[in-house]
C-alpha cells in the first residue's frame, strides 16, 4: 500500500536545455510585465485613466506564463518541444489550456 499515493510517486525534476528556455522565458516576461506596469503607474499620475489598464497585463502575462510552469512541471509530456520556439510554445499552450478546460482547471499528467 505504501508508495502508492499521488504524493509518493515523486518524479525527479530535471534541468534540460528546454528547462533553461522556458526559465528564460518566465524571467523575461517577467521583466516585460514589470516594466510596463511601472510605466503605466508612473503615467497613472497624470492621468488616472490609465489605472484601469492594469488588470490588462496582469491577465496576459498569466497567460503567457501558465503554460510555461505546466511545460516544466510534465516534461515528459513535452519531449522533443522547445518554449522558444514560437510554434512549438503555441503547441505548449493550446495543449495546456486544453487540458485545464476540459478538468475544470485541475490538471495532472495524464491529461497532457
Amino acid at each position: 500500500m505504501a508508495g502508492e499515493g499521488i504524493l509518493d510517486k515523486r518524479k525527479k525534476f530535471v534541468l534540460t536545455s528546454q528547462t533553461f528556455s522556458a526559465l528564460f522565458l518566465v524571467v523575461s516576461l517577467s521583466a516585460v510585465f514589470y516594466a510596463l506596469m511601472h510605466k503605466i503607474h508612473d503615467e497613472g499620475v497624470a492621468h488616472p485613466a490609465l489605472l484601469m489598464l492594469l488588470p490588462l497585463p496582469t491577465i496576459l502575462w498569466l497567460v503567457l506564463i501558465i503554460p510555461l510552469f505546466m511545460f516544466m512541471a510534465y516534461q515528459a509530456d513535452f519531449k522533443g518541444l522547445n518554449p522558444l520556439i514560437p510554434t512549438h510554445y503555441v503547441l505548449i499552450a493550446t495543449r495546456c489550456f486544453r487540458a485545464m478546460k476540459d478538468n475544470n482547471f485541475k490538471v495532472s499528467e495524464k491529461d497532457l
